[in-house]
């Protein structure tokens, strides 16, 4: 009976991955996305899909309100990444607490618990993503790493070059992720990312301030404040500021 139960709900699991959507390479309108309203706020759904390395991911912005919380018990099945967009959010892992600014970043990985309140005056807001591999969760990987984590955008060197600047914030591997590769680029007016390229790695775009191009295999895409591009594995792509001001935005690349 034990065998059965488990062999239905492998099957189950299973066939809810086979409903989740491809992704698909190109911009995710923060502006057009869904709205619904909870008890503690608003959420904006951007994506939904699976990728080649995630069977299920998920992007969302959430907002709460003056004086409410919410609280993530992660299961032992997914792993949870946070940007703040609209800060100071007072998060908490483990009893650690830290408040943190607009650009800084939480990952919280399978097992632990975190909680996010609003200690102002006013609403606050941040990226949700949640993602589910493949390939077993590696806990033991992940702990050896270091856990669970904040990064407060203070805290990181910024590195100018001739077309912007750079922040790195890590790269290393998580109970999901042979490696997780997270830095923020600052892109100078009518500066270029890149000659258009390739990689295996997966990766989002995410934009925290200015306006952009986006070329995504043969196309031009718009993209501003708020956005989100999501690009397959060897997508021709990269990034122009079409903006008066410096475009700012998150590169994450995972495998």
């Amino acid at each position: 009976m034990k065998n059965f139960l488990l062999t239905i709900c492998i099957l189950i699991n299973l066939s809810s991955f086979s409903q989740i959507n491809p992704l698909t390479s190109k911009v995710y309108s923060y502006e057009n996305s869904v709205i619904e309203s909870n008890p503690n706020g608003t959420v904006r759904n951007i994506f939904n899909g699976a990728g080649s390395v995630l069977a299920a991911q998920s992007i969302k912005v959430v907002t709460i309100d003056e004086s409410k919380k919410k609280i993530y018990t992660n299961n032992n099945q997914t792993e949870l990444f946070i940007i703040v967009k609209d800060g100071p959010i007072l998060f908490t892992i483990n009893k650690k607490n830290i408040l943190l600014v607009r650009g800084s970043i939480v990952c919280l990985l399978p097992g632990d618990v975190l909680s996010v309140a609003n200690t102002s005056k006013t609403t606050v807001s941040y990226y949700e993503m949640f993602y589910q591999s493949y390939t077993p969760v590696n806990k033991e990987r992940a702990v050896l790493a270091g856990g669970s984590f904040f990064i407060d955008w203070n805290n990181i060197v910024f590195k100018e070059h001739d077309r912007g600047g750079v922040r790195q914030f890590f790269n290393r591997p998580t109970a999901m992720f042979n490696k997780f590769d997270i830095h923020v680029t600052t892109l100078n007016p009518r500066k270029k990312s890149h000659d258009p390229h390739t990689h295996t790695d997966e990766e989002i775009i995410l934009m925290l301030e200015g306006n952009g191009e986006m070329r995504i295999a043969n196309e031009q895409q718009s993209c501003k404040e708020g956005d989100v591009v999501y690009l397959n594995s060897m997508f021709l792509h990269n990034i122009t500021n079409t903006g008066d001001i410096p475009a700012v935005y998150y590169a994450i690349q995972w495998n």
